[in-house]
């Protein structure tokens, strides 16, 4: 397998299905077919646009080949397939493409305010480390162009996991190529990421920032990674829908949480399937994620299962309304006997919050929620300053 088929796979899986484009051909008319870039990323507002280059070089290679290459294939054609796919996007009002679930896309028609340009590439071991040391390519009408190692890429990866940090990573990476240039290419990748994770901006970037990214690795990421659940939710869903790609208005809000609200939705999903598997009544678990989004969890007991749509729209509501939301997101759970799972439905309620004194005066009656806390959460739980 080559490094373009590798890293396509590695987005399918970090950044889902969903929103990964990698079949990358075009027709704006009958008679033109362009190319875009190797892969795009495209999330609402996040988009990042991949050019993969990978050495097959001669058993008779030099460092000195290898510097040629690294010139002529990365800083040279691999940004300008970079900024010919940037052209396209602007120019066209129709670029559509599948995405890797097989539904097609018009990617021209989505406004985005920035979008992260990166190249990765996997050199030849002879590669000269000066060159492995540049961390971007600056263009004038591209911008910052984010050059990356295949194995730096795959760690930052392992490391965010979700598609929100990875594109904060590369906008704070951005802004350090903007603050302190060629300084970059004093530290290596590991160093950048520890200097993201602290927010320090205006401090050099140096080597002593590792600690902070080894203090991440420590911590246990099943506590709130919830991309198993993302991956089998088209799969595993039994929410009736006329549409087969309705899930997207779902699936887009659990892509865009953070690790501190995936942790909320998973702890609270797990209690959901814990109560529902034994058969247990009680009142629905609930938060409100970073994004604005509200989400409610609820339990049912086998008795209620012909009252679930009922249920699932009501308390789903009811969240929205209590917590003056304009997103919320219920689910319903109800233990599936033969399998020890449970089978869990969804909706989506999207509409501007307004006063309904009916529904406030349901809740001051009968108290069918649970108090909700307010607490402020530093989402990577490291030290304040590096030593």
């Amino acid at each position: 397998m080559n490094i373009e088929n590798e890293i396509a796979i590695l987005n399918s899986a970090y950044f889902f299905r969903e929103f990964t484009f990698s079949r990358k051909t075009f027709k704006p008319d009958s008679k033109l077919e362009l190319e875009l870039a190797d892969a795009v990323v495209s999330l609402d507002d996040l988009r990042i646009i991949y050019q993969i280059k990978e050495r097959n070089a001669p058993a008779a290679t030099t460092p000195e080949k290898e510097v040629k290459w690294f010139k002529s294939e990365v800083l040279g054609n691999a940004t300008k397939q970079v900024r010919n796919t940037l052209e396209y996007l602007h120019k066209y009002p129709e670029i559509e493409l599948c995405n890797d679930r097989g539904h097609k896309f018009n990617l021209a028609a989505t406004s985005v305010p920035h979008t992260h340009k990166l190249v990765v590439y996997l050199p030849h071991d002879l590669l000269p480390e000066s060159c492995k040391l540049k961390k971007y390519h600056k263009s004038q009408t591209a911008g910052i162009i984010h050059l990356v190692a295949a194995s730096d890429y795959w760690g930052i990866l392992e490391t965010f996991v979700t598609p929100v940090e990875v594109a904060e990573y590369l906008a704070y990476r951005e802004k350090l190529a903007d603050i302190w240039g060629t300084v970059l290419e004093e530290v290596p990748e590991p160093a950048l990421v520890g200097h993201y994770l602290r927010n320090l901006p205006d401090q050099k970037p140096s080597i002593k920032f590792l600690k902070f990214l080894a203090e991440l690795q420590s911590q246990d990421k099943n506590d709130w990674d919830i991309s198993r659940i993302i991956t089998l939710f088209p799969e595993r869903r039994t929410t009736p829908e006329s549409n087969p790609a309705a899930y997207y208005r779902i699936i887009k809000e659990l892509a865009k949480l953070y690790r501190t609200d995936m942790r909320a939705f998973k702890k609270r999903f797990r209690l959901s399937m814990d109560n529902a598997l034994k058969n247990e009544s009680v009142l629905p678990y609930r938060f409100v994620a970073s994004t604005g989004c509200g989400f409610i969890f609820i339990p049912l007991i086998k008795e209620k299962i012909p009252d679930r749509d009922a249920a699932l729209q009501s308390f789903t509501y009811l969240h929205k309304f209590d917590m003056h939301l304009d997103r919320c997101i219920g689910l319903t759970f109800v233990a599936e006997n033969e399998t020890g799972w449970c089978d869990v439905q969804w909706c989506r309620l999207d509409a501007p919050w307004h006063e309904d004194e009916t529904t406030l005066a349901f809740i001051k009656e009968n108290q069918p929620l649970r108090e909700m806390k307010t607490a402020v959460v530093e989402r990577y739980g490291l030290d304040k300053v590096p030593d």
